[in-house]
């Protein structure tokens, strides 16, 4: 029997990444994937990663980087990102550039919160060569100047070499490395407190640590801190999106202090376990209404309807015959609908229903809405048609 090939350090890394977090209950320990999960209530691992990306850039064009080193960070440049991001093409978040003889080397720098996540091969040679290769107006015209205080021509060639992961000191990290010990990384100091004060979910994380008798002020350990943060910031988007309406597209801020303390009041926060899992229960009772609200328009009109109703409004064959093209016409349509019924329900909401009432009269209206998809239906047909709507 052949012998099962050796599970690499990648692969050991990432086992505890995918699937269902552990099950929360009134004993969970509160750690590792569980708090990642609750965090992405409020978009926690978002806001850390936007956050390291601004400041480990900041902490090499500060002093990291060698004299007569330049850093070209991608995301500095909202258009050069843009069209990055446009390509498809696997990338780092920077380049370090450097002279080498008459060529400008070019070394990929990904910033990672979490090496995790991390494979070599997004900082290797051959991925930079291949987006260089695209010849990308925007990254051509972000390295020309770099050429210029280089003192080389315009035209001086790039020579890709292999990159490194920047990540902060972390214990995870250094975790990570010894699963892995030969991934190319630069690790950097930070200040933990100061790191992620300035983030949406700081003062829900305060209140949380009172729930666990934790003196959140004395707390200096990075991943403590991180703990509460990914916890108060899910916190805090879980309660902006039960905050708002059902029918409104944008959450509500509110103060997650004042709440947290209210449902403690209430007896639904004596512990940091109960307080999560009652808002675990309001987010599943949410999530079916808004899952009602979604089917609405794609119960009054059908995506066969559309492809019906195209054809008899004169669509050329190749459209019809286009998936893709459907599916855009079809999402056009939908989006219409659903705006329209949004704001029927929250006239129906101030007028004193109920959500769930709301959303059974919005149902039981279907003709109404049918008349709106068959609206922008015809609307959509004159586009593809070429006319006029």
């Amino acid at each position: 029997m052949a012998q099962e090939p050796a599970r690499t350090g990648s692969r050991q890394r990432r086992r505890g990444l995918y699937g269902p977090p552990p099950r929360l209950t009134r004993t969970s320990p509160l750690t590792g994937r569980l708090v990642w999960h609750i965090g992405d209530w409020g978009r926690a691992s978002e806001h850390i990663g936007a956050r390291w990306e601004a400041v480990a850039g900041g902490q090499l064009a500060r002093g990291r980087l060698s004299p007569g080193d330049h850093l070209v960070v991608l995301a500095a440049t909202p258009s050069l990102m843009s069209e990055v991001l446009s390509s498809g093409l696997p990338h780092a978040d920077a380049l370090r550039a450097w002279r080498e003889d008459s060529s400008v080397a070019l070394e990929p720098l990904d910033f990672k919160w979490s090496l995790e996540t991390a494979s070599a091969r997004q900082v290797s040679s051959e991925t930079l060569a291949r987006l260089l290769a695209a010849d990308l107006a925007e990254l051509k015209a972000a390295l020309l100047p770099v050429r210029a205080e280089l003192g080389l021509d315009a035209d001086s060639d790039l020579a890709p070499r292999d990159g490194r992961f920047v990540a902060p000191i972390h214990p995870a990290n250094h975790a990570a490395l010894l699963a892995e010990p030969e991934l190319p990384t630069l690790l950097l100091p930070v200040a933990a407190r100061a790191f992620f004060e300035p983030l949406p979910g700081w003062s829900a994380a305060r209140a949380l640590a009172r729930l666990e008798f934790s003196n959140f002020d004395r707390l200096t350990g990075i991943e403590a801190i991180e703990r509460y943060y990914r916890l108060g910031a899910g916190v805090d988007g879980a309660l902006s999106r039960l905050e708002a309406g059902v029918f409104e597209t944008e959450p509500t801020h509110v103060d997650a202090e004042a709440v947290i303390a209210e449902l403690r009041r209430r007896g639904h926060a004596r512990t940091l376990n109960e307080l999560l899992l009652y808002i675990q229960r309001q987010l599943e009772q949410r999530k079916a209404l808004d899952e009602r609200l979604a089917q609405l328009p794609r119960s009054a009109y059908p995506f066969g309807r559309l492809r019906s109703d195209l054809h008899k409004m004169g669509v050329p064959r190749a459209v019809l015959d286009s998936r893709g093209a459907l599916g855009r016409a079809y999402a056009e349509v939908t989006r219409e609908m659903l705006s329209a019924i949004r704001e029927a329900g929250r006239q129906l909401v101030a007028s004193g229903l109920s959500p769930t009432a709301a959303l059974e009269q919005l149902a039981a209206d279907a003709p109404r809405w049918l008349a709106v998809g068959t609206a922008q239906a015809r609307s959509v047909a004159a586009r593809l048609a070429g006319s006029p709507p």
